[in-house]
């Protein structure tokens, strides 16, 4: 029996349903079989770490995952599906569109979510939707992570997916130009942000939108619990837009626009648990992304840089693609390794100024797993 470690496939195991296949010990004795269930990341992280591996044969039979290409070929579909419906509100079949491009956006982060969230903190330069409908997708797909993580219904899930998609659809426009504008905005731009919420609730309901949990969270997502958040300064917000409004904000950190750099992921996330000390969602963000995550550049201890790919049951030790050496020349073929030890542990984030290679993400992700 040929195996392969646990730590190549463990993205396709998701917490709470049927393993896709067997888990085998170092000396191939059944550890969990086919279509038991781990219930807790915990559970994953300790068979990780005890050296856990899976079948070759039957991980051929499971199925292959959709290819890097397939996966990139998808999303940039969905952002552009989005960018339509988004544009057309208020719709009435608004509503039946953003469930199916939900559900599409559920199926390719399950089915990569390191490129999701790859995606997510690099953002993918041939898409051309817009701004705002990026800012949109990435936040969708940050909060369907985290929802997961925290057990929510498949159901519920899917609605907060739709909330993220649509947070700001009464102010694409504006949120287009000012993502480009190197001054302040000016007292109307600020007024139209500081009402966004209400025109993004009137445009759902104008669509048909009925569900109360979605209004609520498009219409609180920038309302903060005590009060002090806006537009109407609220006291007791929903559960659902404390989600809406954790993933917006860490989200909004790693998005650069004109006048204002990304945040290096551990620096926003180190923002994000400052400023929503005691937040759960916070935590269960930082959680599933790690401190590096999947997109981060990373400057390893030996001085070459790198970009994590890949989570592993150590979050401080991720798989990366190391694209420079120690000077800072570009390396021929990228080198994949985990990320650890005092050599080739992680040093720092890593400024992409300077780095003269190009990141395809299609390319990084075929290549082979150590």
């Amino acid at each position: 029996m040929e195996l392969c470690p646990l730590t190549q496939v463990q993205h396709r195991i998701r917490i709470g349903s049927p393993l896709p296949f067997s888990i085998r010990d170092a000396s191939s004795q059944l550890l969990l079989a086919k279509d038991e269930v781990v219930s807790d990341p915990h559970e994953l992280e300790a068979l990780v770490e005890r050296g856990a591996c899976v079948d070759v044969d039957e991980l051929r039979a499971s199925g292959d995952p959709p290819a890097p290409e397939q996966l990139m070929h998808q999303w940039r579909q969905l952002a552009g599906t989005l960018a339509g419906v988004l544009a057309r509100m208020p719709a009435p079949d608004a509503p039946a569109a953003l469930d199916e491009a939900a559900r599409q956006l559920a199926t390719l982060a399950e089915a990569a979510p390191d490129l999701a969230i790859f995606l997510l903190v690099r953002p993918d330069p041939a898409d051309d939707a817009p701004y705002g409908v990026v800012r949109s997708l990435h936040a969708a797909a940050a909060a369907y992570l985290i929802a997961l993580r925290l057990d929510w219904p498949r159901e519920r899930c899917l609605t907060l997916v739709k909330a993220a998609f649509t947070m700001n659809v009464g102010m694409l426009e504006l949120q287009a130009r000012m993502a480009n504008l190197a001054r302040l905005p000016n007292p109307q731009q600020r007024h139209a942000v500081q009402m966004h919420p209400a025109a993004s609730l009137a445009a759902l309901k104008a669509s048909g939108v009925t569900d109360a949990e979605w209004l609520q969270a498009v219409e609180q997502h920038h309302e903060k619990p005590g009060g002090g958040g806006y537009p109407a300064g609220v006291t007791e917000v929903g559960e659902m837009a404390s989600a809406l409004r954790t993933v917006d904000v860490y989200t909004a950190k790693l998005a650069g626009r004109s006048g204002r750099d990304s945040l290096p992921p551990p620096r926003a996330a180190r923002d994000l648990l400052v400023v929503e000390r005691g937040n759960p969602f916070a935590l269960a963000l930082i959680t599933e992304f790690g401190v590096h995550p999947p997109g981060s550049l990373a400057r390893l201890h030996s001085g070459e840089i790198g970009v994590v790919l890949r989570r592993t049951a150590d979050s401080d030790a991720p798989q990366v693609a190391i694209l420079a050496g120690r000077r800072g020349e570009p390396l021929a073929e990228p080198l994949l390794l985990e990320a650890s030890g005092r050599d080739r542990g992680i040093a720092g984030p890593a400024h992409p100024h300077g780095l003269r290679v190009r990141i395809s993400p299609e390319r990084l992700y075929a290549l082979p797993s150590p």
